[in-house]
């Protein structure tokens, strides 16, 4: 470690499996440090991180935007102090917020750190259509912000590369920027287990923080419909409304809370479709792509996506599941009725997953960003 120049994560948020996968790749060639924002959350087991050191800022804070501005100023200048200790060569950044505090601490270095920018969501506040002339000019303000910002990166890692043509395009160069899909860190899944369901526990999942409340209360129905057991495993932070609704139907499985590395393949274990249907009347929504598909592929469990969406095309591409319409249950309540009774057609979905294994590999993406650190 005393050898290697120091790299530093910046996030405003509690590091997740997306981060640490991050985190082991580029300690291979840097002394890694994850500068983190606590906003209230329960705090992490520092343990888990073997490859890095974790600086976690803790401030609460809430989700309004607005009342969020002060404890952010605070947290940037806990997060500029711990920069200063550590002097890193490169600072990789997670969102334009935490971008901007890196070029601030650069503005003061004769000597700069190297810019990383990576974007595994497009907000959609970016990219919706804003109604309101105030949020209209905030917009506008923001994507300013983007350009300006954008300029001082050294490389800028999109999940979804319909991010670049729908947004980053006009003020990224393309040699700047690297697609690396949210594939998942396969170590994780060793001890899956396929669920192989009967037509009686022939069970549909939904893995994963539950932001579109709609679109839970439409899967609950479906399931109801035609009396399927159902999981729910979100994450501990989910929407209480549909927690309780799903505690009404006694065949919904709830388990709140999941740690992803020692947790994710048991819950693939029970599953035999995959649910991830979100708002696709959101902009960002329809460009992005998900992990759940690529754990999908890997488990040969066949998903169910929102229609009109980047995700449907590749799911229509590879064969590996069914776009339906994200207002209403009824699309949603056939499938999983054919997907079910219809062994043959599931078991098509199923290949097809096995098919494409090969292009989820971690590793392909890996190599790619190490030779850009390198």
């Amino acid at each position: 470690m005393k050898n290697k120049k120091k790299l530093a994560i910046l996030i405003g948020f509690m590091p997740n499996p997306r981060i640490f996968k991050r985190a082991a790749l580029e300690s291979e060639m840097y002394d890694v440090h994850i500068i983190c924002w606590n906003r209230g959350e329960n705090m992490i087991d520092h343990n888990i991180a073997e490859n890095c050191t974790i600086h976690e800022i803790k401030i609460n804070a809430s989700n309004n935007p607005l009342k969020r501005l002060i404890p952010y100023y605070r947290f940037r200048a806990e997060a500029i102090k711990i920069l200063k200790k550590l002097n890193p060569a490169v600072i990789h950044s997670q969102m334009i917020d935490m971008l901007k505090i890196a070029i601030k601490y650069n503005s003061h270095k004769k000597q700069k750190a190297q810019l990383i920018y990576e974007i595994a969501d497009l907000h959609r506040f970016l990219v919706d259509k804003q109604s309101s002339p105030i949020k209209k000019v905030i917009q506008i303000y923001l994507r300013k912000e983007d350009i300006r910002c954008c300029k001082k990166i050294s490389l800028l890692i999109i999940t979804s590369n319909k991010y670049y043509d729908m947004y980053f395009k006009s003020f990224v160069p393309e040699e700047k920027v690297l697609y690396f899909p949210n594939v998942p860190d396969l170590s994780a899944f060793e001890l899956y287990r396929p669920h192989n369901g009967t037509d009686e526990n022939f069970t549909v999942g939904f893995i994963g923080g539950i932001r579109y409340k709609h679109q839970c209360e439409i899967l609950l129905e479906a399931a109801k419909s035609i009396d399927m057991p159902l999981l729910f495993a979100g994450f501990e932070n989910g929407e209480p409304e549909i927690e309780n609704k799903s505690k009404e139907y006694n065949k919904c499985t709830w388990t709140g809370g999941v740690d992803y590395k020692s947790e994710i393949a048991e819950l693939y274990g029970k599953c035999d479709v995959i649910y991830s249907v979100y708002d696709a009347d959101m902009a960002n929504v329809r460009v992005a792509l998900p992990n759940k598909v690529y754990e999908a592929v890997y488990c040969e469990l066949p998903i169910i996506v929102a229609k009109n969406t980047y995700l449907s095309e590749l799911v229509r591409q590879w064969g590996i599941g069914k776009a339906v319409d994200h207002k209403t249950a009824d699309e949603l309540t056939s499938v999983l009725q054919r997907m079910r009774d219809d062994r043959e057609y599931y078991n098509t979905l199923a290949r097809n997953c096995t098919k494409h294994k090969s292009e989820i590999n971690l590793e392909i993406y890996n190599e790619k960003l190490r030779k850009r650190l390198e």
